[in-house]
């Protein structure tokens, strides 16, 4: 376990001292603030357009970070012929794909809190900004139960984010075990072109079903093939709800307290879903990387 926990620590290390990682992390920041005043033009719904597009950006740079340490971390060693002195260092394979697999997750983590912090605290803001004149004197009075119950209001807009952060963490996870399974055998650019694919198929499999089932034949044993094999994204997507539901985390008993329960519900089934998807692909990448010849 030792041996495995040096390869995330280094995993990790390469991951978040490349150049494009904080990069990445500073478009998706800018990202989030220029359009946190920019009017959406949605007739006073504003705020919950920008809390979808901000979870859109995060999941976009979250997931560009997190598939090029996935991608790299083993079809590096492999090409810089250093993974057989360190597979020779009584370490397993499968310590040596999980560790690398391991390490990328640490670094979406990172990511994933950076740009996760920095979209709950514009949408508290945002709520303000997109007040009338009236609840504007409210918000800057600071006094009175309807102050008070404005600040509540743009507290549980801001923390509706996180089921929403939650989930990219899972989606992403999910891409990351594809791109460090491919990378066991393909290159890196190979690796990352192949899971974006994934990634957009796996969020029109929704539409994929239908389509099958009316084409028919070959057409149809394809498309079935295709869904079984690239993971359900759709899953994770629950944009909609967060955005334009009532949620209340701040008021047990409450309708929006209910629903708040709901999503969070939502959530735990669908890392289940990921936490087996993810370890199917792991488990896929370890037996491809143990039939390869590093020499």
């Amino acid at each position: 376990m030792r041996a495995m926990a040096g390869i995330i620590l280094n995993t990790f290390r390469e991951a978040v001292r490349q150049p494009f990682y904080f990069l990445l992390l500073a478009v998706g920041a800018a990202a989030l603030l220029v359009t946190l005043r920019l009017p959406l033009f949605t007739f006073y719904n504003d705020t919950d357009m920008y809390k979808d597009l901000g979870l859109s950006f995060v999941l976009l740079f979250t997931l560009l970070a997190g598939l090029l340490a996935a991608a790299t971390g083993v079809a590096r060693e492999v090409e810089d012929k250093t993974a057989h002195t360190i597979l020779a260092k009584s370490i397993g394979r499968w310590q040596f794909v999980l560790g690398k697999y391991l390490g990328a997750m640490g670094a979406v983590a990172v990511a994933l809190a950076v740009l996760g912090v920095v979209l709950t605290v514009a949408v508290y803001y945002r709520v303000e900004f997109d007040t009338g004149h009236t609840e504007e004197m409210y918000a800057r009075g600071g006094l009175g139960t309807e102050a008070a119950a404005f600040r509540e209001r743009q507290l549980n807009q801001a923390l509706t984010i996180v089921p929403g952060l939650v989930l990219v963490f899972l989606q992403v996870g999910v891409l990351a075990a594809v791109a460090t399974a491919l990378s066991t055998r393909l290159s890196t650019a190979a690796a990352v072109g192949l899971s974006l694919t994934a990634f957009v198929v796996g969020h029109l499999t929704v539409f994929l079903g239908g389509a099958a089932r009316a084409a028919g034949g070959l057409t149809s044993f394809l498309a079935q093939t295709v869904m079984a094999v690239v993971p359900f994204l759709e899953a994770f997507n629950l944009n909609q709800k967060l955005s334009h539901t009532m949620l209340q985390p701040l008021n047990p008993g409450s309708p929006g307290w209910t629903e708040w329960v709901a999503v969070w519900s939502y959530v735990g089934w669908a890392a289940l879903y990921a936490a087996a998807y993810a370890a199917a692909a792991i488990g896929l990448g370890i037996l491809m990387f143990r039939r390869r010849a590093l020499s």
